[in-house]
């Protein structure tokens, strides 16, 4: 639009008319961005929980977040003032504090705390060991929460059509886990349901993880193989005293992502090495796996989405596993399977969104449903509710152990 005005009349001439004023020059954009946002939370159990709340969900959060860019790095900084009424605490959780520069060509790098992720499943990480946090996916917090932050370091080096990421994290960096505090689960030592809250103790690691992948892409398919060397990141072992603990752990996998009719196809594959179950004949170390996946999704009809997935997760030496096994009716199924359902449909000139994601287990005969309603008023008022639903035959499997950490929850949130 510039071109023609200036090129036309009186103005392109030079004449009296030309605004030729310094005030109007353009100020340059400051290298500096401050935002945030402020966020009030609750969540309520739908039953009875041996947990001590009856809340699953009670806090206030202001999120706070800075960035610098300069021409040669880039600082981000990302923190959240919370109260957590449920422990009567109020704490600074720095989520991001990194620098990232590309002192070459072919080669990024990003330095502190930052959130690591990849791979190709929808809630379903095969060869994503980065740390997640599950206390946060089973409570209703936003959806960007289930990744935790690391304090780690990545490089991104670009060769030709290929690029490999690798991230090395030098003090290890578990999950976010049950522990009772929150939410309840089952304990096979115990055979019950428990919820030991601050007397859930396990051994700690502090050696670091490695993690790799190599990518590329050609014709609009997407190729990806990874590697993993460091721990389980959840407690799948226990000492001789009965404390948990993480085994150590070696994977490595590959995906694929490519068109595919009107809709978008994946797979993905992952091997899983627990290096201290040689022999497959400790009933306290976790058995080594083959993890495997097959996703799609697509637009059924305008503003409606689905996306399908199937999962298998097969465990090996499966038979040592279960003869050193004190309880073996209560282990996962050999082939545990898993079939999984997105549905988002969004109205009102995408202002309001219904989500549906449910998991179903034929091998475990248990599910999670995970319905919700977002509403995003202006640029600045959005609010959110919905539900955690667990359903289980038996109390000790994957998703019918939180039966009684069925919840529902609201959001309501101001961004500035």
């Amino acid at each position: 639009m510039l071109l023609p005005l200036m090129l036309n009349g009186a103005w392109a001439q030079g004449t009296e008319d030309d605004w030729g004023d310094d005030d109007w020059a353009l100020v340059p954009e400051s290298p500096w961005q401050f935002n945030g946002f402020l966020e009030a939370a609750a969540g309520k159990f739908l039953q009875d929980n041996s947990v001590q709340s009856t809340s699953s969900l009670m806090e206030l959060r202001n999120r706070l977040e800075l960035n610098y860019s300069h021409d040669l790095f880039e600082l981000s900084a990302k923190g959240d003032l919370l109260y957590n009424e449920l422990v009567s605490d109020t704490q600074w959780q720095t989520r991001e504090f990194n620098i990232s520069a590309s002192p070459l060509d072919y080669l990024d790098i990003k330095l502190g705390r930052q959130v690591l992720t990849w791979g190709t499943g929808d809630y379903l990480f095969l060869n994503d060991l980065f740390a997640k946090d599950w206390q946060s996916f089973f409570s209703g917090r936003e959806d960007e929460y289930l990744k935790a932050p690391s304090d780690s370091l990545r490089t991104s080096w670009y060769l030709g059509d290929f690029s490999l990421d690798i991230a090395w994290t030098p003090e290890f960096t578990p999950d976010n886990y049950l522990t009772g505090a929150r939410f309840s689960f089952y304990s096979p030592m115990a055979g019950a349901i428990i919820a030991p809250g601050d007397d859930f103790a396990v051994e700690t690691r502090d050696d670091g993880q490695w993690s790799a992948r190599l990518a590329t892409s050609s014709n609009g398919v997407e190729y990806a193989l990874y590697g993993y060397h460091g721990y389980w990141t959840t407690p799948q072992g226990a000492n001789q005293a009965g404390q948990g603990y993480f085994p150590r752990l070696n994977t490595w996998g590959a995906s694929v992502r490519m068109p595919l009719g009107q809709g978008l196809f994946n797979t993905e594959f992952a091997y899983y090495h627990s290096l201290e179950d040689k022999g497959s004949n400790k009933a306290n170390v976790a058995n080594s796996q083959i993890r495997f996946l097959l996703g799609y999704e697509q637009e059924l009809m305008k503003n409606l989405t689905a996306g399908v997935q199937y999962y298998l997760e097969k465990t090996q030496d499966y038979d040592a596993m279960a003869a050193s096994s004190p309880a073996p009716e209560t282990l996962v199924d050999e082939n545990r399977q898993l079939l999984t359902l997105r549905l988002t449909y969004r109205a009102m000139q995408q202002k309001l969104t219904y989500s549906l994601f449910g998991f179903y287990s034929p091998t475990d005969s248990d599910a999670y449903l995970r319905p919700s309603i977002s509403y995003r008023q202006d640029d600045n008022w959005s609010y959110a509710l919905g539900a955690n639903v667990f359903l289980g035959k038996h109390e000790y499997s994957f998703f019918g152990q939180h039966q009684d950490n069925t919840n529902a929850w609201l959001r309501v949130r101001y961004q500035f």
